[in-house]
């Protein structure tokens, strides 16, 4: 996964603070459709410094993708799991409609809560790396030629 980002903060130890704005999953900027939140998040994240972009400069920033398709495999898929196999469970024993869907969304809410706790416990243990492989060369201003 790789974003885009302005450096804030050269940190001196081969790593720098960079500012990334969040952008929802459909690509665009919340305060242009109002769809998702008020106004749009930045991100500041601790990345490795090889190209020694300084600060002020705007960069790319890589992840490792399994790391994100990880995350997003706990986040979507366990409470998912977990709901249907509190549905299954609860049809198998001659559970009423109304029955099945209050533990299913019990089991989706507990899958949910799990997902954040151990996407929690995983960062606190290894967390995600972070690092700059671009940097990106912006014209002089009032040279805006096309």
């Amino acid at each position: 996964m790789t974003r885009t980002g302005v450096i804030r903060e050269v940190c001196g130890d081969g790593y720098a603070r960079v500012e990334i704005a969040m952008r929802t999953a459909c690509g665009h900027s919340c305060e242009d459709c109002g769809g998702c939140a008020p106004g749009s998040r930045e991100l500041v994240i601790r990345a490795r410094n090889p190209l020694e972009a300084g600060r002020g400069e705007l960069v790319a920033v890589t992840a490792g993708t399994g790391r994100v398709l990880g995350a997003a495999a706990l986040v979507y898929v366990l409470p998912l799991v977990l709901m249907l196999a509190a549905a299954l469970v609860c049809i198998a024993a001659g559970g009423s409609q109304t029955l099945c869907a209050a533990c299913a969304l019990g089991a989706l809410c507990l899958g949910a809560a799990a997902a954040v706790l151990l996407g929690k416990l995983r960062q606190r243990r290894s967390p995600m790396e972070y690092v700059i492989t671009r940097r990106f060369t912006l014209p002089p201003a009032g040279n805006n030629t096309i």
